[in-house]
């Protein structure tokens, strides 16, 4: 190898590794900052990682496991339950620069990794804890060692292959497509097909299968309600063509990559349809494409047949940077300018994001940005409020008729906080979430406080208990004019026949 290339291999892995310190250093800064308070579903995550299991009501075990780490080292503050969400994406950043550097050259690693790390989703999800977040390292390290694993089948490689996808699964079941990308990869690419059929492809699926075991296992004890909850979500009722929503998922994933990061990926799509690239006889880039274009092409189905949310296709994003890398690489200056416009609104958005996020919450205000924060703000608030109408009435429970509201009395009540039994009203016969779970007792509806946030469900929800005596309005202001508004009742009895139905 020649010396000047030695030292542009260098260059390039020098300048992506102070690129990370720089966008972890940031990213922390905001975790460390933010005033905002946690949102319910990190409550709900935060709530199963105190109970260790194989896994959750809705979602399998790797999140509540991470925050079970943090919280063991770091308390149970904020901060501390969203602080690894940065590390592992960068984790993520860098298995993607090193599927970039193997399946074409150190610039094309970089960029594909500063493409990934520097997306708008990215940039939000850094300061959050999600379930996309272990999911998307998980995929991108099974990514890059299929790679290898496709280039020398190792026994050693082909274990680590099959323990990562597994960490996927107990992360996100959206792994599954990483399954259907190896399937349809295996069609047309026959070292990868030959890599698997091998023996040290049987130990990759024996790794694989070791791994999800457990959680095999609780699901089939506990009837599978964590697969019928990710089946729910499809939600496949009522009207099942959704125009508005097919568009509006498509929409979103300008948000997602970043406006100009999309309409590159979209020109690779178009040039390769037509064979207009060289990329066409890259057998790496048409392994990476069943990667890329099964999420995508499923989840814009889904999203027009019902609905789909903007983060559901996230998993494209590592095989799609690394496309997007790989033919800019090759391709002219209009491509290498189009990448820097990317990189230019991608980071100027994030930087303004972690500004804004970092802030003090008069200043989002007077920015008109409080609707979009207000999900996260006023819980503390909240459960004072709530701990003194229970105390004044010598309550007996709160009884809420919203998940939304329960985590975050569950999380903000907690320590004392908040020191009677909180609950759920149920809708239906079973548990439609998390909350519902622990039913209502008639000894806790017997001097109960009925917090009505839900209006359209409001006849249904009192129609349960007997008597009801309203006690008036609590509203907690969240600032920039929005608030948190609940009717509140007492009641000394519970009639849930009345109400229930059966889903």
């Amino acid at each position: 190898m020649k010396l000047s290339s030695v030292i542009n291999k260098a260059k390039w892995q020098d300048f992506f590794g102070l690129a990370c310190i720089f966008l972890l250093a940031i990213r922390l800064y905001a975790v460390f900052l933010t005033p905002l308070n946690l949102g319910p579903d990190e409550a709900q995550y935060w709530r199963w990682s105190t109970a260790f299991d194989w896994g959750y009501y809705s979602k399998p075990p790797m999140i509540a496991w991470v925050i079970g780490l943090e919280t063991s080292l770091f308390g149970h503050s904020e901060w501390a339950i969203r602080l690894f969400s940065p590390i592992f994406h960068i984790l993520t950043g860098i298995a993607i620069f090193d599927l970039g550097r193997r399946v074409a050259s150190p610039a094309a690693g970089v960029l594909a990794g500063l493409i990934y790390l520097t997306m708008p989703a990215v940039w939000l999800s850094s300061i959050i804890m999600s379930t996309d977040v272990q999911l998307l390292t998980f995929w991108a390290l099974s990514l890059t060692l299929l790679f290898r694993f496709r280039e020398t089948p190792g026994l050693i490689t082909g274990l680590l292959l099959g323990a990562s996808i597994g960490l996927g699964f107990l992360s996100k079941y959206a792994m599954i497509y990483f399954l259907l990308g190896m399937g349809l990869a295996c069609i047309y690419d026959k070292p990868l097909r030959s890599a698997l059929m091998s023996l040290s492809g049987t130990c990759t699926a024996g790794a694989l299968l070791v791994v999800l075991a457990p959680h095999l296992i609780w699901n089939a004890v506990t009837g599978f309600k964590t697969v019928g909850h990710t089946a729910d979500n499809a939600n496949w009722q009522g009207s099942l063509f959704n125009l508005d929503n097919g568009l509006n998922f498509i929409g979103d994933q300008f948000g997602v990559f970043g406006p100009a990061s999309f309409v590159l990926l979209l020109i690779v799509f178009v040039l390769l349809a037509f064979r207009m690239t060289q990329l066409v006889q890259n057998a790496n880039i048409r392994v990476l494409l069943a990667f890329t274009l099964p999420p995508l092409v499923i989840i814009i189905v889904q999203a027009f047949i019902s609905r789909a949310h903007a983060n559901w296709a996230a998993t494209a994003s590592p095989a799609a940077a690394v496309i997007v890398a790989v033919w800019v690489c090759q391709s002219d200056w209009k491509a290498k300018a189009g990448l820097g416009l990317s990189f230019l609104i991608n980071c100027t958005a994030g930087l303004l994001f972690v500004g804004v996020v970092s802030a003090p919450p008069a200043f989002v205000n007077d920015l008109g940005l409080a609707n979009a924060v207000k999900r996260l703000r006023g819980w503390p608030e909240t459960t004072d409020q709530v701990a003194r109408i229970a105390e004044a009435n010598n309550a007996t429970a709160i009884i809420m008729d919203e998940r939304e509201i329960w985590h975050g009395l569950d999380y903000y009540g907690r320590d004392g906080a908040l020191n009677i039994p909180i609950r759920a009203w149920r809708r239906n016969e079973a548990p439609s979430s998390f909350s519902e779970e622990i039913p209502i007792s008639e000894q806790e509806a017997s001097n109960a406080i009925l917090l009505s946030y839900m209006q359209g469900e409001r006849e249904k929800f009192l129609a349960a208990f007997n008597p009801v005596e309203e006690l008036g309005e609590l509203r907690i202001d969240l600032g920039g004019g929005k608030y948190r508004v609940f009717q509140v009742y007492r009641v000394n009895g519970f009639s849930p026949e009345q109400t229930k139905t059966r889903p």
